[in-house]
């Protein structure tokens, strides 16, 4: 070990998660299909409100100009989240990712939803 410099003691991963993997393959088994239960999928864009300001937004749109991009006047960011749900019924599934967004996924003060089931 040069100078002193010891290599970082990583554990082993936990039981189910694979190398390069960015999600836990665990869970409920919603994403599998559970028995009786044809599996959906749920895509939620969520962006901030007209009137509320996006500083992100802001400086993408000025480094975008700074990198030759001109005549984009303006930039608004949001975030979309992928859902997998065991649902038969796409309305039950919409309703209850709109809950899913009321109660945790957005902040109904500042940010607007929209559902997509697929």
């Amino acid at each position: 070990m040069a100078d002193g410099v010891r290599p970082l003691a990583c554990p082993a991963p936990p039981s189910g998660w694979y190398q390069g993997q960015v999600e836990w393959s665990g869970g409920t088994g919603a994403a599998r299909g559970q028995q009786g239960m044809a599996a959906m999928k749920a895509q939620v864009t969520i962006m901030l409100k007209s009137g509320v300001l996006d500083p992100q937004g802001e400086a993408v749109r000025h480094a975008l100009g700074t990198l030759g991009f001109a005549g984009v006047n303006a930039v608004r960011q949001g975030k979309v989240i992928e859902l997998d749900l065991a649902h038969d019924d796409p309305a039950k599934a919409k309703a209850e990712v709109s809950a899913m967004c009321e109660k945790l996924l957005a902040n109904t003060v500042i940010e607007s939803y929209r559902v997509e089931v697929v």
